[in-house]
């Protein structure tokens, strides 16, 4: 099991920097097992297919972003804070990605079932870090569409930033105006 285990793990690192290179639509799984230094049917007894590697890469992606996030919270003070690190950190991961790889912008196409469950994740724990804000707050709406709303402004973000350091500064404003329009009193 131990074995299987580590081929797998070395088959999802390298499906990963594959992916992130090429984008899915430039990957073969050929690719995938070149990178992994293992046979193409080795490959598929892990992955039937590419999209099940694809799947898997964007799940592990998303558990490492959503563990560096969760892990950093409780150090910071106050809502503007954790709201800013927690899009910082997440929002900014497909536009540094895609300054060193263009093609990897298809990694966070929301036509893929995989990247929409990252962002209901990322919404889910957006609407929590929110979650008392938004009931003592006069905006009217509850947690969960204020932070579908805002994950969904980053996106639009992303698709008008001139480069990375543009991508930060637009975060700040965003996080800034939500921020601050929930503790309004």
């Amino acid at each position: 099991m131990g074995e299987k285990r580590s081929k797998e793990l070395i088959a999802i690192e390298s499906a990963t920097d594959v992916f992130s290179r090429f984008g899915y639509a430039r990957t073969t799984m050929g690719d995938i097992a070149a990178k992994a230094r293992m046979s193409r049917p080795a490959l598929y007894l892990l992955f039937p297919d590419k999209q099940a590697a694809f799947d898997r890469v964007i799940a592990e992606m998303d558990r490492r972003t959503l563990s560096e996030i969760a892990a950093v919270l409780p150090t910071l003070k106050g809502l503007e804070a954790k709201l800013l690190h927690a899009c910082e950190t997440w929002g900014l991961h497909g536009v540094e990605l895609a300054a060193v790889h263009p093609d990897s912008a298809d990694l966070f196409d929301l036509r893929f079932p995989a990247v929409q469950r990252v962002y209901a994740n990322f919404q889910t724990l957006i609407a929590q870090l929110i979650a008392d804000a938004a009931r003592s707050s006069r905006v009217g709406v509850d947690a969960a569409e204020i932070a579908r709303v805002l994950v969904y402004g980053l996106r639009g973000l992303r698709e008008g930033a001139s480069d990375v350091e543009d991508m930060r500064r637009m975060i700040a404003v965003h996080v800034a105006t939500f921020a601050r329009a929930l503790q309004a009193d």
